[in-house]
């Protein structure tokens, strides 16, 4: 309509929602032309309806609801397209690739709880005990060994998403849009960060054994959160095909990148 566009969706894993004063949400326009754009549109979460659906077995602390609007009025000056890129002379933070900093948000989040799980494991090493065993679990060979493995890959992975992010900073200091090159390194280093932390994390939570199913165990809650982050549309086993796709030089939709 005149000076906006009215909205009526609903939306899923809407993370911090309740305590959110804005929403930027994506929607499909349709134009009195009859074609359809896509556009992220932004409304204050006063004007939504929020559903408390976030009932989940992992990540429950994001409190992602869904939210509704209905027939929500939104200027025009509140509509952007995440796909056009910034406007030229945007400094270097706002051309750093958008889809992949969300990818990296979540990539970050899983090694931080990666890295917990080993800290955790290590603390409970040094004190339990099996049944009739005299060995603590730090003192037998396959913790020792476990250790050591999840220890390289959370390095290995750490280092290439690091790497990843840096390539696409510097990127973003051109005049010329970020390469899709640097564009697959971040996305791919993003997913394989996360599955990477995944694998971290189960492997010390079977170390600990039955220690590790109660609920006052920290060690469960990693594991939850950890395999919840891997359905994460972002991170998900798909983005390894997208990526496989873009280095093996096949035409490819680059605009998810």
């Amino acid at each position: 309509m005149d000076g906006g566009v009215v909205v009526s969706e609903r939306w899923r894993f809407c993370s911090g929602i309740t305590h959110s004063s804005w929403l930027f949400a994506g929607c499909m326009l349709a134009s009195r032309d009859g074609e359809s754009v896509q556009r992220v549109v932004a409304m204050p979460t006063a004007a939504l309806e929020i559903v408390d659906t976030w009932r989940t077995a992992g990540l429950r602390g994001t409190g992602s609801h869904d939210a509704v609007a209905h027939e929500v009025f939104v200027p025009s000056h509140r509509l952007l397209s995440l796909f056009e890129g910034p406007p030229a002379g945007s400094p270097p933070l706002y051309r750093f690739p958008l889809v992949g900093f969300f990818a990296a948000s979540i990539a970050a989040a899983t090694l931080g709880n990666a890295r917990g799980a080993i800290e955790e494991l290590s603390q409970l090493a040094h004190l339990k005990k099996s049944v009739g065993s005299t060995r603590t679990l730090a003192e037998r060979p396959l913790t020792q060994s476990e250790v050591a493995r999840s220890e390289a890959a959370l390095r290995a992975a750490r280092l290439l998403f690091f790497q990843a992010v840096d390539d696409a900073w510097q990127a973003a200091h051109s005049e010329e849009p970020v390469p899709d090159t640097v564009r697959t390194g971040l996305r791919l280093a993003s997913a394989h960060a996360t599955c990477t932390a995944a694998d971290v994390v189960s492997s010390m939570y079977e170390l600990a054994g039955g220690a590790a199913i109660y609920e006052e165990s920290p060690l469960q809650r990693r594991f939850r959160d950890a395999h919840t982050a891997t359905a994460h549309i972002q991170v998900s086993a798909p983005m390894f095909e997208l990526t496989g796709r873009m280095l093996l030089g096949l035409p490819t939709h680059t605009h998810l990148l």
